[in-house]
């Protein structure tokens, strides 16, 4: 996949991005950077998703698109209530610092984000939740539930 065209590439955003949040962290806390960032997300996710209305199916499609298009993914696949994000670019900036995926404020703005946008295209309630990550030599996969 190529990366967008943009004055700044996906790894400098998100390198960007995480220096945001461990600034936020050191201010108000990880608990709370967490929550600033996983709501964040969600207003975004609710501003994508309410242009649309249909199924879940239709709100992860949306998601994945987002995302990939984005570049913060090389790929998705969706499984019912399951997701396998593959060559996440947001992990991979994490490992290289030392963090977790999965576990930091960035990747929570993520959850939010999609739980955003399934609530605005479907009116129901959902929380995302970091399943597991798989670090490996092109990058990282993760698992997410929602």
């Amino acid at each position: 996949m190529t990366e967008p065209r943009c004055a700044m590439s996906t790894k400098d955003v998100v390198d960007l991005l995480c220096d945001i949040a461990d600034q936020v962290a050191a201010v108000i806390g990880n608990k709370g950077s967490i929550s600033v960032f996983r709501y964040a997300g969600k207003k975004l996710g609710e501003r994508i998703g309410y242009a649309h209305r249909g199924s879940p199916e239709e709100a992860r499609n949306l998601v994945a698109t987002f995302f990939k298009e984005k570049g913060f993914m090389d790929d998705i696949e969706l499984h019912k209530g399951e997701a396998r994000l593959c060559g996440c670019k947001i992990g991979l900036v994490l490992k290289n610092r030392g963090s977790d995926a999965g576990k930091h404020a960035l990747c929570h703005f993520g959850f939010g984000l999609i739980d955003g946008v399934m609530e605005g295209v479907t009116g129901h309630k959902t929380v995302t939740l970091h399943v597991e990550s798989t670090y490996h030599e092109d990058g990282v996969t993760c698992r997410e539930s929602w």
